[in-house]
């Protein structure tokens, strides 16, 4: 399957642009660290084949806004790869947290080399992200630049913070949709919305303009998490990539179960409670009959049903932007695929 089918083309095309300038950048330096760090970006390993791992979607929307907007993406492409290492410095720190053992079809840095160099290689890909926006800019735009670092370190504070809930919520039963959404705001949609904002920054449109497509990226963060959370109960694994249920195994305080236990009534909720905030291993036959209980409340509908009111969100503040046609109607591509994508 062609995991990148319904992004736009020139998304696509940017994504190469940003591959072949981080493996310039990363590739060559010596020591673990930087083996870490290679590795898990997909450089240097025989399963990467030498090539970036992931869609590289975040980097992409800022060199394509950058363009959208009537700027140089040459211009933004040093925070567009700063943006894209501080992604994998999460992503890597996820797995540690997760004790997940597998990542982008890989062993993870946690499972090859243990979580506490795993920690050192995550904060290597922050201090790396921050040193590429500098040492990539050719120091002719010294305020975008430290604009950009700035933009940079709010939204992965943003981002960390939401982790931090995350991670709180876990195994808390009184978690109500509100306080799920103030956490995905922050985990999911704060790097979103620092693609088209770092991409506005090296364009001369007003600030008015760049905050509309912040926003737009705000609510495309929700549909992306909302269907993210949908697709770890039900989606296939064929096409997902990881086993269906497997929010429900980590018991995630994910949409489906959030909106079960706030909408949810009498012995079905009683017995979803029982089964998820349980001590010890829910189990095949537990997995089961969790899904169960979540379809037997409408959590399977209403999560879809959310995800879409989102995405109309999202609809309504690109269609307020000054945007030509041509990068509308590549956003709209974009968003249709963010909500109905299979992995």
């Amino acid at each position: 399957m062609n995991s990148s089918a319904g992004i736009p083309p020139r998304l696509k095309s940017y994504r190469k642009e940003i591959a072949d300038t981080i493996g310039d950048y990363v590739r060559g330096r010596d020591g673990r660290l930087h083996e870490m760090i290679n590795y898990h970006l997909g450089f240097g390993n025989k399963k990467g084949n030498g090539q970036l791992k992931g869609k590289a979607i975040r980097s992409s929307l800022t060199l394509f806004t950058t363009e959208a907007l009537g700027g140089d993406p040459n211009d933004a492409k040093p925070a567009a790869v700063a943006l894209e290492l501080i992604h994998n410095f999460s992503l890597v720190h996820d797995d540690i947290q997760d004790d997940a053992s597998t990542r982008r079809g890989m062993k993870s840095v946690q499972a090859k080399w243990g979580p506490d160099q795993a920690i050192n290689a995550g904060d290597g890909l922050k201090d790396l992200s921050l040193l590429a926006l500098t040492q990539l800019s050719d120091g002719s735009q010294p305020k975008q630049t430290l604009t950009a670092l700035n933009s940079l370190a709010e939204y992965s504070l943003r981002m960390i913070q939401g982790q931090v809930q995350d991670l709180d919520y876990m195994n808390r039963d009184d978690v109500g949709i509100d306080s799920y959404l103030n956490m995905i705001r922050e985990k999911t949609c704060a790097l979103l919305e620092a693609s088209f904002h770092l991409g506005g920054i090296y364009s001369d449109v007003a600030e008015e303009e760049i905050d509309q497509l912040t926003s737009f990226g705000r609510y495309l963060g929700y549909v992306y998490q909302i269907r993210d959370d949908w697709l770890g109960i039900w989606g296939q694994p064929e096409k997902s990539g990881k086993s269906a249920k497997s929010d429900l195994t980590e018991r995630k305080m994910s949409f489906p179960v959030v909106f079960a236990t706030q909408e949810g009534r009498g012995e079905e909720l009683a017995e979803l409670k029982e089964l998820y905030f349980r001590e010890g291993d829910l189990g095949e036959e537990g997995v089961n009959r969790a899904r169960e209980i979540l379809e037997g409340i409408g959590s399977k509908k209403k999560t879809n049903e959310w995800a879409e009111k989102y995405w109309e969100k999202a609809r309504s503040q690109l269609e307020e932007t000054e945007l030509d046609g041509w990068a509308k109607g590549a956003l709209e591509e974009f968003g249709s695929f963010l909500l109905h994508r299979k992995k």
